[in-house]
């Protein structure tokens, strides 16, 4: 009689649970739970703002790739881990047992209490999110007078966001923008000199940064701040704050003073030994930033650690990867940052558009990405019509070549 499989389950199809189910052999009886159908390629979602991107090009159908890796994929919202009894439960009554488990289930949205902001703002986290918010932005458009979209936070996510607004001014869309920041500068975890280049990219646009402010209230018309000041607001969009889903945080993984889920270096959790963390969820040793490019690392991490878990091999330390960030502001200009430095120019899109049809590919079936070309025809010719070819003309080349600079 043959040896019973070992049983794997992944929470969580997103970057890390993807790569990782990519990494386990199908000798392994592996399934994929995420309450979604799609997987979203979050990165570029801020394109769907401005109409270069749609729907259809920033997803991916998890059941078929997670097919593709050899592996069963159940849509479902897990609402349970029992570390002791080794299960997993779902939302359906699923009761999944499992002889490795990794927790790749992302992070939600979080307002802080702020008062009003659950009713009155909209998140930006998802491909549902960011087709609200393009939506409302139509609608606005279409008004006499000019709208004022309020932004809250000035990271990465919240300044893209503002650069898409502003390329639909090609469109003749226009609108007062303003960035409301709790730190002392926007892009407060990126290198100094980038705050100061944003800022200078904004000065030709109605865009006004609030930094050290804090949110007291947000309405259907405006948001208060605790300073007292009010700024109006026809759509609020809420780009702040991440926690750890609900389901998590009474399931033994952690202590009640931890934010997230504290793992070793070997990505395995502090509190159980067959169980492995990945993505926004885990709390490394060394802090890293919560980005799709660390979430894959550690996905292909986890993934063959729990390969050798279950094989009785010896596990490897996850190392992270020096990588590159690209951050886009709309048809402007974008950020290659390298460690202490960064490059900018509007030429560096094709760089960031590059990055997302190879690991869109790499996703869809990493061991045969031209087998499945169709989407990435598709998506290719979309990006050239809507991303490239718009900077090919003289004079945006011409902007592109000299407007290009190095940022310390």
């Amino acid at each position: 009689m043959p040896p019973s499989r070992s049983r794997v389950v992944i929470i969580g199809g997103n970057f890390a649970g993807l790569v990782a189910a990519s990494r386990i052999s199908s000798d392994h009886d592996v399934t994929v739970v995420d309450p979604r159908a799609d997987f979203e390629w979050t990165p570029n979602i801020h394109e769907l703002l401005s109409g270069v991107k749609r729907r259809a090009g920033v997803v991916l159908p998890r059941a078929e790739c997670v097919k593709r890796y050899g592996h069963t994929y159940i849509q479902d919202l897990v609402t349970g881990i029992d570390p002791d009894r080794n299960e997993v439960t779902t939302e359906s009554g699923h009761t999944l047992p499992y002889d490795a488990c990794l927790v790749a289930a992302g992070s939600v949205r979080t307002t802080f209490g702020v008062k009003g902001a659950d009713e009155h703002a909209l998140g930006f986290r998802s491909v549902d999110d960011a087709e609200r918010i393009a939506a409302r932005l139509d609608k606005l458009a279409r008004r006499k007078r000019r709208a004022s979209v309020v932004i809250v936070g000035g990271g990465v996510s919240g300044i893209e966001a503002v650069g898409e607004i502003l390329r639909r001014r090609g469109q003749g869309d226009e609108f007062n923008v303003h960035i409301v920041e709790v730190e002392s500068d926007i892009l407060d975890q990126q290198i100094d000199g980038l705050a100061r280049d944003a800022a200078e990219r904004f000065a030709a646009y109605p865009v006004t940064v609030h930094t050290n402010a804090v949110v007291e209230e947000v309405t259907a018309r405006g948001v208060l701040l605790e300073s007292g000041e009010k700024l109006a607001a026809d759509l609020c969009i809420w780009s702040a704050g991440m926690a750890l889903p609900g389901f998590l945080r009474d399931a033994g993984l952690k202590d009640v003073a931890d934010q997230w889920l504290p793992v070793d270096q070997k990505l395995r959790s502090n509190y159980a030994d067959n169980v492995f963390v990945a993505g926004d969820c885990a709390a490394l040793p060394v802090p890293l930033r919560k980005q799709a490019y660390y979430a894959m690392d550690m996905g292909e991490a986890a993934g063959d650690n729990i390969s050798r878990l279950l094989e009785g091999r010896r596990l490897k330390p996850f190392r992270a990867k020096s990588m590159p960030m690209l951050i886009s502001f709309g048809d402007i200009t974008t950020w290659l940052v390298v460690d202490e430095a960064a490059v900018a120019s509007p030429l560096l899109a094709a760089a960031k558009e590059g990055v997302y049809q190879f690991m869109m590919a790499r996703l869809a079936s990493p061991h045969e990405p031209l087998k499945y070309s169709a989407g990435i025809a598709g998506r290719a010719v979309v990006a050239t019509r809507q991303l490239l070819l718009p900077q090919l003309t003289p004079r945006k080349l011409f902007s592109g070549l000299t407007g290009s600079r190095v940022i310390f």
